[in-house]
């Protein structure tokens, strides 16, 4: 999202249900880190081929979010808080755990693009 001369990622995004010939549809809620205005995008694909998006700022983006709230098939937050575990696709993590210059520990770690990790292995160095 752009607002302000900066670019800034959305703090949730609510996934909607399909109406008839909007299909896709997504909520996309942030606020701006400069002004702390609330913002909020509205997306979805017509007739399966035409992307529509319009912005909504402060009381606009209120309203919004007041109409669609009974539409939210799932959130963004809501599936970090169900799964504890990396889920979908994951990848590994190293993290070098060093006292006084000299690595004693390695630790690798499972995560996915939700934040959600878990140890999976300690290698110690001696």
């Amino acid at each position: 999202m752009r607002h302000c001369n900066s670019v800034f990622c959305a703090c949730d995004i609510w996934f909607l249900l399909d109406k008839e010939n909007h299909t896709k549809r997504k909520l996309y809620l942030a606020s701006c880190p400069i002004c702390n205005k609330e913002m909020a995008l509205y997306s979805c694909v017509i007739d399966g081929e035409k992307v529509f998006e319009k912005y909504y700022y402060s009381n606009g983006a209120r309203k919004i979010k007041e109409r669609l709230k009974k539409e939210v098939a799932s959130t963004m937050l809501g599936f970090k808080n169900k799964y504890k575990m990396p889920f979908g696709f994951i990848y590994g993590k190293n993290q070098e755990i060093k006292r006084k210059g000299k690595t004693i520990e390695i630790r690798q770690y499972a995560c996915d693009f939700w934040g959600n990790k878990v140890l999976v292995k300690k290698i110690k160095d001696e």
